[in-house]
């Protein structure tokens, strides 16, 4: 075989397989791409269709409510009757609530009380306490939807083919009756094991312990090209194949001369050695080619160059992105630097951060704004007014990007520079930054809201028990090193028990509301007031001797003797309080010691008739 034919030969080989390999692959790729458009959008259905399941069980969560507070069930559940106990709960199903299924476990002698449809739904649980002893009387599971009236809920919202199956033996309860085989597992999108679907899992508890498994279904022929692409894709590969082959008769001849030394040039590319060129002789194709391939490595060479600085300052803004995240959730220090690394990113001369906390902004920057800060302001008002943010006047640029989350977080980052027009690129990037940086503050920001829940009780406001703990400590070590009294007021309101049990929690809990108003508003500043307990308060009293708290002590006695409460009956309630007082001071000063001297004279209030000021060394009594 000549040499020529051999090139041609070798030359159709290097086209032709890879033009196969190629196609190959492509086909693969759009098949891929229709699946992941299908799985994708599952997985978006399937958090769409839990949101459902959630709004369900917050409906049959409200009706737990109603149940828990009926007096009829609960009398029965406190007697143990368990046939009156499903005798009543067969009366609350609907319509007189909308609860379709109601299971009650009893905590005595362990019945199970189980009324309406069997099929009924993603049920909410509750535990029923005696409202006497506060032990728990049962385990309330209540559901208001059917499995039809789910899946035709889900089709309308999908538009998918959809099942309910029983978690533990895949039985379908409600929906298409499809042989699909084996079902991807819970929060898995998938293929089927029979039946060509791709489907989502979602899995919902059940009553008792059972489940049920909420199944998208999405026809096979969907998660592949269509015929019209497949023709498409063919019809290029055989156009490209064709052209391949006349260059190839074309050119072969004049490949023979300086196919050597092209192909060492192409060699060198390939190792990418891009200082050495190929020597371009004549002014045939060949030479055109050599010099294509001279442009290419110098382009290359240059591309690289620039790569290489890209790389560096993107792992640079990307490490100050990392620091930020582990610099102990400091909010003002991640603004600073997700300025300076969107500043660095795209080379801008000036990088701005800001965000509102609380009825405050704060704002980091990075560089001088000078005759940029015009530019840089119009651009931050356009992308809050949900323009682009990209702003020019021919020659300074601006470009501004919202930082926000899901969770509501709302800022904006915002970079300048002068002569260079910022590209899509850069939006990119900056966006990428601010979309990090928006996850961490917001992060702060649940930090910040988890410090306070974890001090303060929920229902009044007040410090809570571990803060109290906390305060008294440095307050009775303040008074141990400065030789200052410390004192300490333990309040108990009067008979508050009876409140609860004649008018119920509600008002116990507006009771309890307006006596920490009246604690709050009563104390000096650097008082702590807190919730103990219960009905029991505290108000620790720093550099105040036994005098003082008996002056304040008896101020908001008569502060929670004024309080008037009505009842949901319209009945309006008084209450009382007794307080006891205990002060130390000095080297000698305890915790333990103020507490047990506050409690002691808070029994003392109580057993001498209440509603009065007790102090702890007897000298002085209010009330």
């Amino acid at each position: 075989m000549s040499f020529r034919a051999r090139l041609n030969l070798f030359f159709l080989l290097l086209v032709v397989v890879p033009l196969i390999a190629v196609g190959v692959v492509l086909l693969r790729t759009i098949d891929g791409a229709a699946r992941g458009k299908v799985e994708s959008a599952l997985a978006s259905e399937a958090r769409a269709v839990s949101s459902v399941a959630r709004e369900q069980q917050e409906a049959a969560d409200s009706v737990s409510g109603q149940l828990a507070r009926d007096r009829a069930l609960a009398a029965a559940l406190e007697r143990g009757d368990t046939a009156a106990v499903r005798a009543r709960a067969a009366e609350l199903l609907a319509p007189t609530t909308d609860a379709r299924r109601i299971r009650l476990t009893l905590k005595q002698g362990g019945d199970v009380v189980d009324v309406g449809s069997r099929t009924a739904i993603l049920p909410a649980q509750h535990t029923l306490i005696s409202p006497k002893d506060k032990r728990p009387l049962a385990d309330l599971e209540t559901s208001v939807v059917g499995p039809k009236a789910f899946v035709r809920r889900v089709t309308r919202l999908t538009g998918r083919e959809v099942q309910i199956r029983n978690a533990s033996d895949g039985r379908v309860i409600a929906g298409v009756v499809r042989t699909t085989g084996v079902i991807p597992g819970p929060g898995e999108v998938g293929a089927t094991g029979k039946g060509g679907f791709t489907a989502v899992t979602i899995r919902q508890r059940g009553f008792g312990p059972g489940a049920q498994d909420v199944v998208l279904l999405a026809a096979g022929t969907q998660a592949k090209a269509s015929k019209g692409e497949r023709l498409a894709l063919v019809g290029t590969l055989i156009l490209f194949l064709a052209l391949a082959a006349a260059g190839a008769l074309a050119v072969s001849r004049s490949l023979q001369r300086q196919v050597g030394e092209l192909l060492a040039g192409a060699q060198r590319l390939g190792r990418g050695e891009f200082d050495q060129e190929i020597a371009a002789t004549g002014d045939d194709e060949l030479a055109q080619l050599a010099e294509a391939f001279n442009a290419m490595s110098r382009q290359l060479r240059r591309r690289l160059d620039e790569l290489q600085a890209e790389r560096a300052r993107l792992r640079a803004a990307i490490r100050r992105i990392g620091e930020t995240f582990a610099a102990n959730l400091d909010r003002e220090g991640l603004l600073e630097i997700v300025a300076q690394a969107a500043a660095d990113g795209v080379r801008a001369d000036v990088g701005r951060a800001r965000m509102a906390v609380g009825d405050r902004e704060e704002i980091a920057l990075t560089g001088e704004l000078g005759d940029l800060e015009a530019v840089i302001d119009a651009a931050e008002s356009r992308v809050r007014g949900g323009g682009d943010g990209l702003v020019s006047d021919g020659e300074l640029h601006a470009l501004a990007v919202v930082m926000g989350t899901e969770g509501g977080l709302h800022g904006v980052v915002a970079v300048a520079r002068r002569e260079v027009p910022f590209t899509a690129a850069d939006a990119e990037m900056v966006s990428y930054l601010s979309g990090q940086a928006a996850v961490s503050l917001e992060n702060v920001g649940r930090h910040e809201e988890a410090e306070r829940e974890a001090h303060t009780d929920a229902l009044t406001g007040l410090s809570n028990r571990r803060r109290f703990d906390e305060l008294l400590a440095a307050a009775v070590d303040r008074a141990h090193r400065d030789g200052r009294p410390v004192s300490l007021l333990v309040l108990d309101l009067d008979r508050f028990k009876e409140i609860n049990d004649q008018h119920g929690h509600q008002t116990g809990d507006a009771v309890l509301r307006e006596v920490a108003w009246t604690l709050r508003s009563g104390v000096r500043g650097i008082d702590a007031p807190a919730r103990l307990g219960g009905e029991e308060f505290g108000v620790i009293l720093p550099a105040t001797d036994a005098a003082g708290a008996i002056t304040l002590a008896e101020r908001l006695r008569i502060g929670v003797e004024q309080i008037r409460v009505t009842s949901s009956t319209g009945t309006e309630l008084r209450v009382t309080t007794s307080v006891g007082i205990g002060t130390v001071a000095g080297a000698s000063a305890e915790t333990g010691e103020l507490v047990a001297l506050a409690d002691g004279a808070l029994y003392r209030a109580k057993r001498e008739g209440r509603n009065r000021t007790v102090t702890a060394d007897a000298s002085a009594e209010q009330g």
